[in-house]
C-alpha cells in the first residue's frame, strides 16, 4: 500500500496566514493602547482629577470681589448729601475686535469723547478684557448701545453721586473708583457705608486681570446710612459767606472756616471751609482744597481764650467784674519781654479788660490763677485733647504742660498765645458758656440705619460741666460789650439779636525767624446768639487776611453777622431786641474810631418806627425772623399794608428795610420754625 502525500500550501494560503497574524497583532496592539488610554483616563479623572482641576482653575479662575453699593448720606433733616446711583461703563474683548480695532477706536472715541488712537493700541492687543471707559454718562452709553460694536460691552457700576455738588465737600468728603471713602465722613465710617463685599468666580485673562461678565450689577450688602448733624441751609449759608469773604480778605496761601453748633446739644449744624471743592470731580482740586481746616487745621487762638482765663478768675472768686487792674499804659515788662496793648489803657475794669481786649489785663489776672490752675481750665475746656470728631486729620491743639511753662509764657496764654486750637475747639468751648456752663461734645453723625432703614445705632449727645451757672450767666453778660459801643466787636452786632462775643487777632510765628510776625495774623470771632438765651454759637477763623484790616472784629466779625443773622431767622429765632426800620446808605453813620481790636461806634440812637425820611415816605421795619402778630403790630406803627404768605416765622419781605412810599404794600413770607 503506497503511502499518500498532501499538496505543499500554495503561495496565495501562505499570504492569507500572514494577514489574519498581521490583524491579530494589530489587534493585539489597539487593545493594548486602549487599554493603556482607559487607564490613563481613569488615572487622570478618578486619581489626579481633583489636583488638577485645582491647578486649571487657579490659573483661569479667580475670586472677583463685587463691592457692595455705598450707603447714603443724609443731613439732619433727611436731605440726601452723598448717594450711590447705577452708571454704564464700557470695556471690550480685543480678541474678538481683531483687525477693525481702528475703526472700532475712532467710533468709540467720537462717542466716548475719549483719543481714538490711545484706544486703537488698547483694542489691537491680544487681551481677552481691556476698560475702554468707565461711569459714563447715560447720553454717551447710548451712542455705544446704537454703535453695536462686535466684541464691545456695557456693564453697570455703582457711581458715588453728591446732589448738592460742593456743599458740605470737605465734611462729606468722597469715594473713589473702588467704592472706597478717601476723605472726609466717607472714609472716617467707611465700615458703615461701604458694608459687606461678595466674592464670585470670575474668568481671568492671560495676564491675570478680571474679565466681567456682561450684566454684572452692584451688590447690595449689609451698607449703612448715616444721618449727620448738618443743616443744609445753615451749610450753605455759612460757605457763602466764607466763599463771599474769599477774595476781600485773604491772599492764596491762606484760608476760612466756620463751625455753627447748637450748644445745648453740641451738633455740629454747619462746619465750613474755604478755599473748598466739587466731590463730583475731586480730582480737580488739589489736597489743600480737601482739607477740612475747621479740624485739620491748628493756629494760636489769641483773645478769644481771654473768656476762659477772666472766667477761671471768676469762678474761684479771685476778681469780681468791677475790680480795677493798671493796665500800664499799653507796656508792661515781664522778665525780659514786652506785653503790649493794642491801645494804651490806664486802669481798666475785668468787664473792661474783656471788653477792650487787654492783654495787660488778662496776663494780670493769668498771675493770679497761677501756672497750674490755668492749664487745669484750659483742659477742662478741651484745649489740647481729642473732640471726638473721628474725621482724617483731625487734630487736638497743643498745651504744654505747665512745668514747662515761663513767666511770660504764662502771660502770654492767658491772652491765648503759646498754645494751640482748632475752630472746632473754639465752638466747642464758647457752647459751655451758652449752656450754663455745661460742655457738649461736638456730634456730627446722629445715627446710623441699616439697608431696611431700621435704626441700629445712635450718636447721644454727652457734656460735662465745666462752669457752674452763675459764672457762665456773668460771663454772656460781660461778653454783650465786646458787641456794644465802645468794644473791639462792634461790626458783629445784629440788628434784632444780642450778641455774647470775642474777637481774637493773633499774631502767627515767622516761619524764618521762628518769632512773631508783625504782618502775618490769624483772626477770629467766637460768638453765642441770641445771648439773651443762646441758640446757636458760631466760630469763625481768618488766617492770614491781606489788606489793612487784620483785626478779629473786622475781618471775622461780619462774616460772622452775616451767618447768625440768616441762619436765627430760618430757625424762627425770636428776636432779643425791639424792631427797628433799617436806613438807607446815605444815613448810615461812619465808625468813627478804633479801640482795641475793632471800632468804636458813634452812632447816635435810631429814629422811631415811623419817623425820619422825606416827606411821603415810610420806613419799612425788618420784619426777619418776626412772629405774624409782631409783623402786624410793627406794620401799624408806620402805618405800612401788608400781604402776608404762609406761617410761623418771617423769612423774606419785599420791599426790604428802608424807605418806601407811603401807599407801599410789603410782601412777607413766613416758615414754621425747624
Amino acid at each position: 500500500m503506497s503511502a499518500s502525500l498532501s499538496p505543499p500550501p500554495s503561495p496565495g494560503e501562505h499570504a492569507s496566514r500572514w494577514v489574519r497574524a498581521r490583524m491579530g497583532l494589530g489587534a493585539l496592539a489597539l487593545l493594548a493602547l486602549f487599554a493603556l488610554v482607559g487607564h490613563r483616563a481613569w488615572r487622570l479623572q478618578a486619581v489626579e482629577g481633583p489636583r488638577l482641576r485645582e491647578m486649571a482653575e487657579q490659573q483661569y479662575l479667580k475670586q472677583i470681589e463685587l463691592p457692595p453699593r455705598r450707603g447714603t448720606i443724609h443731613d439732619r433733616h433727611g436731605i440726601p448729601l452723598a448717594v450711590s446711583v447705577d452708571v454704564d461703563s464700557v470695556y471690550a474683548n480685543p480678541r474678538l475686535i481683531g483687525e477693525r480695532a481702528a475703526e472700532v477706536a475712532r467710533t468709540l472715541g467720537a462717542a466716548l469723547e475719549i483719543d481714538p488712537w490711545a484706544l486703537q493700541q488698547q483694542l489691537a492687543s491680544r487681551r481677552y478684557f481691556v476698560w475702554v471707559k468707565r461711569r459714563i454718562p447715560a447720553a454717551q452709553a447710548k451712542l455705544v448701545r446704537e454703535a453695536k460694536l462686535r466684541g464691545v460691552f456695557i456693564t453697570r457700576e455703582s457711581r458715588r453721586f453728591y446732589p448738592s455738588g460742593g456743599l458740605g465737600a470737605t465734611v462729606v468728603g468722597f469715594s473713589g473708583l473702588d467704592a472706597r471713602g478717601l476723605e472726609g465722613v466717607e472714609l472716617a465710617y467707611e465700615d458703615w457705608l461701604r458694608g459687606t463685599s461678595l466674592r464670585i468666580a470670575g474668568l481671568r485673562d492671560a495676564l491675570g486681570r478680571s474679565v466681567l461678565s456682561e450684566g454684572a450689577q452692584p451688590v447690595e450688602g449689609a451698607t449703612h446710612d448715616l444721618t449727620l448733624s448738618l443743616d443744609k441751609f445753615i451749610q450753605f449759608e455759612s460757605e457763602q459767606a466764607l466763599h463771599d469773604s474769599l477774595s476781600g480778605v485773604m491772599p492764596k496761601t491762606g484760608w476760612l472756616a466756620a463751625v455753627v453748633m447748637d450748644p445745648r446739644t453740641g451738633d455740629v449744624l454747619a462746619m465750613a471751609s474755604a478755599p473748598s471743592f466739587d466731590p463730583n470731580h475731586y480730582e480737580r482740586a488739589s489736597p489743600a482744597e480737601w482739607r477740612n481746616r475747621a479740624v485739620a487745621d491748628a493756629f494760636e487762638p489769641g483773645s478769644t481764650l481771654k473768656v476762659f482765663s477772666i472766667g477761671a478768675a471768676l469762678e474761684q472768686g479771685l476778681v469780681k467784674p468791677d475790680d480795677v487792674f493798671d493796665c500800664e499804659k499799653g507796656k508792661w515788662r515781664v522778665g525780659h519781654y514786652t506785653i503790649r496793648d493794642t491801645h494804651a489803657h490806664d486802669k481798666l475794669t475785668v468787664t473792661n479788660i474783656l471788653k477792650k481786649s487787654s492783654n495787660i489785663g488778662a496776663s494780670k489776672i493769668g498771675f493770679l490763677l497761677g501756672k497750674p490752675r490755668l492749664h487745669q481750665v484750659y483742659r477742662q475746656f478741651g484745649f489740647g485733647q481729642p473732640t471726638g470728631v473721628h474725621l482724617r486729620g483731625a487734630r487736638s491743639g497743643v498745651l504744654r504742660p505747665p512745668n514747662r511753662w515761663s513767666d511770660v509764657g504764662l502771660a502770654n496764654l492767658a491772652f491765648g498765645q503759646g498754645l494751640t486750637t482748632t475752630v472746632l475747639h473754639l465752638a466747642q468751648a464758647f457752647g459751655a458758656i451758652g449752656n450754663s456752663g455745661v460742655m457738649m461734645r461736638p456730634r456730627l453723625v446722629l445715627s446710623a440705619r441699616n439697608d431696611r432703614g431700621e435704626p441700629v445705632k445712635g450718636f447721644a449727645p454727652r457734656g460735662d460741666r465745666v462752669f457752674s451757672r452763675g459764672t457762665s450767666e456773668l460771663l454772656l453778660e460781660l461778653l454783650r460789650g465786646v458787641t456794644e459801643p465802645g468794644g473791639t466787636g462792634v461790626d458783629a452786632a445784629l440788628e434784632r439779636y444780642t450778641v455774647a462775643g470775642k474777637t481774637g487777632t493773633a499774631q502767627k510765628v515767622d516761619p524764618v525767624t521762628k518769632l512773631y510776625s508783625t504782618d502775618r495774623w490769624v483772626s477770629s470771632f467766637v460768638g453765642l446768639v441770641p445771648a439773651s438765651r443762646p441758640r446757636l454759637v458760631i466760630a469763625v477763623v481768618v488766617n492770614d487776611p491781606e489788606g489793612e484790616k487784620h483785626y478779629g472784629g473786622e475781618v471775622a466779625g461780619p462774616i460772622f453777622k452775616r451767618i447768625a443773622e440768616r441762619s436765627l431767622g430760618y430757625l424762627g429765632v425770636k428776636p432779643d431786641r425791639p424792631p427797628r426800620p433799617a436806613r438807607g446808605p446815605a444815613s448810615r453813620p461812619a465808625l468813627a474810631s478804633r479801640d482795641g481790636e475793632g471800632y468804636l461806634d458813634d452812632d447816635p440812637a435810631p429814629p422811631l418806627p415811623g419817623e425820619g425820611g422825606p416827606h411821603g415816605e415810610i420806613l419799612v421795619p425788618d420784619f426777619t425772623g418776626l412772629s405774624l402778630v409782631e409783623v402786624i403790630a410793627a406794620a401799624r406803627r408806620v402805618d405800612l399794608k401788608l400781604e402776608l404768605e404762609g406761617s410761623g416765622r418771617a423769612v423774606a419781605q419785599s420791599p426790604g428795610p428802608g424807605p418806601a412810599p407811603r401807599n407801599t404794600t410789603c410782601k412777607v413770607s413766613f416758615r414754621p420754625p425747624s
